[in-house]
This record gives structure tokens, C-alpha cells and sequence, in this order.
């Protein structure tokens, strides 16, 4: 005689597998939707500090190339803190302003006396500028973001000014 054995098949056995298979879903959802969180904060951060950084190394560049002696200075432009840079081309006088305008770091080239702000191109978004000269040959430059997270910058002016020591 040749007898089968057949296994009975549970109610409890299916139960338990679509339980595990939607316990296993579930949380293969939660981790996707937290590291969705994680990616989407982490790239606000660094938007963030990547307009905060490029504002001042974009200022640090232009110093950079135009260090000459007396020829980098603190100054204003309409009321607003700028950085003056000063350049001689053909015997005239020209002048590149940087300064915070209206929610942007701007940059002016004008060979006039007396130039208006608004004038100026925008280069990346800040909500203010400001510029000390520490010592003749030392600028501290500083620069919040839309968020007023603030960062600074010393820039060393390497020819230093006329008859300094």
C-alpha cells in the first residue's frame, strides 16, 4: 500500500508570511524615506555654506589679483561698506567696488567719482558686507548669508601700503 503524506496547509502559515513580508516592506519604506530626509538636509547645508564660501573666496580672489601697493583699501560705496580696489589704466583712475546691495554681493568697475550702487552686477546672494582694514596690510572681510549665518575671511595684502613698515 503506497500512502501519501500530504502536509496541511495552515491559515497560520500564510498569516505569518504576508505578516513578515509587510513587516519587511514597511521597514525597507522607513529607511528609504529617511534617508530621503538625510539627503535632502544635507544638500540644503551645503547650498548654504557653498553661497557663504563662494562669496568670500570670490573677494579673496580679487584682492589676490590685484594686490598692489596702496591699491586695496577699505572703503564705501553710497553708504555701504565696499572694498575698493584701484587700478591705473592709460593714466586714468578706475576703481572696482565690491559691496552688499539689496540681498546680493555686487561688483561695480567705474572710472567716475561718484558711482551709484545700484549700478553694480550681482555676483552671489548675501544679506550684508563688511570690511575692516586691521592693520595696513591685513583686511578682515566678512559676509553673512540670506539666513544671518556669518563668515569672515582675513586677507593678508602682501605688497602692503606705500611707507608702511
Amino acid at each position: 500500500m503506497n500512502i501519501r503524506f500530504q502536509p496541511r496547509r495552515h491559515v497560520i502559515d500564510l498569516l505569518f508570511t504576508l505578516a513578515l513580508f509587510c513587516v519587511f516592506a514597511a521597514s525597507a519604506l522607513l529607511v528609504v524615506l529617511i534617508g530621503a530626509d538625510v539627503y535632502e538636509s544635507s544638500a540644503r547645508g551645503m547650498d548654504r555654506n557653498f553661497g557663504l564660501q563662494t562669496s568670500l573666496h570670490y573677494v579673496a580672489a580679487k584682492v589676490r589679483q590685484n594686490d598692489a601697493a596702496g591699491a586695496v583699501r577699505a572703503g564705501e560705496l553710497g553708504g555701504a561698506p565696499a572694498l575698493v580696489i584701484e587700478q591705473e589704466f592709460g593714466g586714468e583712475v578706475y576703481r572696482t567696488y565690491l559691496y552688499a546691495w539689496e540681498g546680493s554681493l555686487r561688483e561695480l568697475f567705474t572710472g567716475m567719482d561718484d558711482p551709484s550702487p545700484a549700478d553694480g552686477n550681482p555676483i552671489t546672494k548675501a544679506s550684508g558686507f563688511e570690511v575692516e582694514q586691521v592693520n595696513p596690510r591685513l583686511l578682515r572681510v566678512s559676509c553673512p548669508d540670506e539666513d544671518g549665518r556669518d563668515a569672515q575671511i582675513y586677507l593678508s595684502l602682501r605688497s602692503g601700503r606705500e611707507g608702511s613698515v
